[in-house]
């Protein structure tokens, strides 16, 4: 969720890994209006997941809330598309996942719940948002998690030792440590940090996705920070990364793939259709006056097997800031926006809403 390498350290040094593109073709956008998604403590919607509804039949949203370290929340699924009056609770049972901002499914109906690996707003490392949860199929107001404590952020513990004779593992390494080095720079100057830290563009992991064939898990996970410099030395269109987890009980990687998605990182993902479905947004935290728009893209789930720059097409391009829950349904699209937690002074409302828009499913992705 919050923070992110200084670009002109993270472009230091050549990056000599020759690689292809593949393009495909924009989609026109339309004006969108965001409606209220819920209600407190839901406030701060930063992942979603398509799942069956928790000890009933029927098609439900599972959605992740940055700041709720101890619960999910899920909503029913209709014709419309989600009921905003169905909002329910579920206890993530004594454990807490510190800043909860990916969800993906499992084959036999669990759930894994990723914490953002991130700092803080002034780039002191979080334990809490260092784990990831493997959660038991939902039933009730309930659940039970086995949780993974990840180790610091660093390329010995992302990568494994030796790191593996990789160019695109080496590139990511390279980014990611550099990005590590400025934000503890920054976490030096303490309260004073905000901007610094801001600017690092330090680890922050938003998306999970599975794109797995068989029952084995094949999960990739989106960096929205850092970014990975492009080879051709391109300015402005530095790339995002993708890391695939070696396996469920490290959070630990053996591949990288890199997404052009015009110097924006990931936000989101979800899969749908044999495609990878993602919401691009800056590497950075945005101000409260800042109106840049967000991009929902999409590729080929097959592309991540190869050695190339992935270049998604865009599907849209006005997606509102901060937008950072996706569902791919059938025939229509759920994007969920972030808002801001209850105060203090009013418990019981959010002192932003969080959001959701519905969008059609274009002709062109129709499954």
């Amino acid at each position: 969720m919050k923070t992110t390498a200084n670009a002109a350290t993270r472009r230091a040094g050549a990056i000599g890994w020759a690689i292809a593109m593949f393009a495909m073709t924009p989609v026109t956008a339309q004006t969108l209006a965001p409606q209220t998604l819920g209600s407190a403590p839901l406030c701060e919607a930063s992942a979603a997941l398509l799942i069956d509804c928790p000890g009933t039949a029927g098609r439900c949203l599972l959605v992740g809330d940055n700041e709720e370290e101890a619960s999910l929340f899920w909503f029913r699924l209709g014709d419309q598309g989600i009921d905003p009056t169905s909002q329910r609770k579920v206890a993530l049972k004594d454990t807490k996942l510190g800043d909860i901002e990916a969800l993906t499914g499992l084959a036999n109906g669990r759930i894994v719940a990723f914490g953002s690996h991130s700092r803080d707003s002034v780039c002191t490392p979080q334990k809490k948002r260092q784990r990831f949860g493997v959660i038991d199929r939902l039933t009730g107001k309930s659940a039970n998690v086995a949780v993974t404590q990840s180790g610091p952020i660093d390329c010995g513990n992302l990568f494994g030792k030796p790191l593996p004779d990789q160019p695109l593992i080496r590139s990511a390494c390279q980014a990611i440590e550099a990005a590590e080095n400025a934000a503890e720079k920054a976490a030096k100057q303490g309260a004073k940090a905000r901007k610094e830290c801001n600017q690092a563009h330090a680890y922050n992991a938003e998306g999970a996705v599975n794109v797995s064939r068989t029952g084995g898990p094949d999960i990739w996970i989106g960096l929205r920070a850092p970014l990975l410099p492009h080879p051709a030395g391109k300015k402005g269109v530095d790339l995002a990364m993708l890391l695939h987890l070696r396996g469920l009980d490290a959070y630990a990687f053996d591949r990288v793939a890199a997404l052009d998605l015009g110097g924006f990182g990931v936000r989101e993902l979800s899969y749908a259709d044999g495609w990878v479905w993602v919401i691009a947004g800056p590497p950075h935290d945005l101000g409260q006056k800042d109106a840049l728009r967000f991009k929902l893209m999409r590729f080929r789930a097959d592309l991540l097997g190869a050695d190339k720059i992935i270049v998604p097409e865009t599907i849209r391009s006005d997606l509102p800031s901060s937008s950072e829950g996706l569902a791919v349904l059938a025939d229509k699209i759920l994007v969920l926006i972030d808002g801001s937690k209850a105060t203090k002074e009013q418990p019981d409302q959010c002192a932003t809403p969080a959001g959701i828009v519905t969008l059609p499913r274009p002709a062109s992705a129709m499954p």
